[in-house]
């Protein structure tokens, strides 16, 4: 880090993606901590992340990235919403999301608030692998800890004026 920051202090951002990380490499992330929503190592934990990481690296020869899965998931969504509705209409199918606001397509359990149409999913805290401990092109990260999604850490839907 420029001016021997990493020499100073541990540092954390708020968020990270994995292109970031790929450019800047371990010598620039190395003991960096940060949140990320998805990070492809959880397979070695979730059922649903080791099924959808196999299936993109099959596909794709590379370990899903945090967009990958966000599109991917969404897709999903919005075809379960209209399984679940028999229908495309967008009304029908924001309410039968609603009525059936749990799902799991690729990072364990999520789901719908009614409110405010928020999703509530998992976060994990990462931090930089040294170089000498990053895992072929990809495995630039070690899983500090996960923060299980928990509507009482957003505001209620009173506090936003939705209840």
């Amino acid at each position: 880090m420029s001016f021997g920051m990493k020499k100073q202090m541990r540092i954390a951002q708020p968020l990270q993606w994995m292109p970031v990380t790929k450019e800047g490499g371990p010598d620039l992330y190395a003991g960096i901590y940060a949140g990320i929503n998805f990070y492809w190592e959880v397979e070695e934990t979730i059922p649903s992340a080791r099924r959808y990481v196999a299936a993109f690296r099959q596909r794709f020869g590379t370990p899903p990235l945090d967009y990958s899965s966000y599109g991917y998931s969404g897709i999903l969504e919005l075809a379960r919403g209209v399984e679940l509705a028999k229908s495309t209409d967008s009304d029908a199918v924001a309410t039968a999301l609603r009525a059936h606001p749990e799902y799991d397509h690729y990072k364990g359990k999520q789901w719908w608030r009614g409110c405010d149409n928020k999703s509530f999913q998992d976060l994990w805290i990462i931090r930089g692998r040294e170089p000498d401990k990053v895992r072929g092109e990809w495995g630039l990260l070690d899983v500090v800890n996960r923060v299980p999604a928990d509507e009482h850490l957003d505001r209620s839907c009173a506090e936003k004026g939705l209840a």
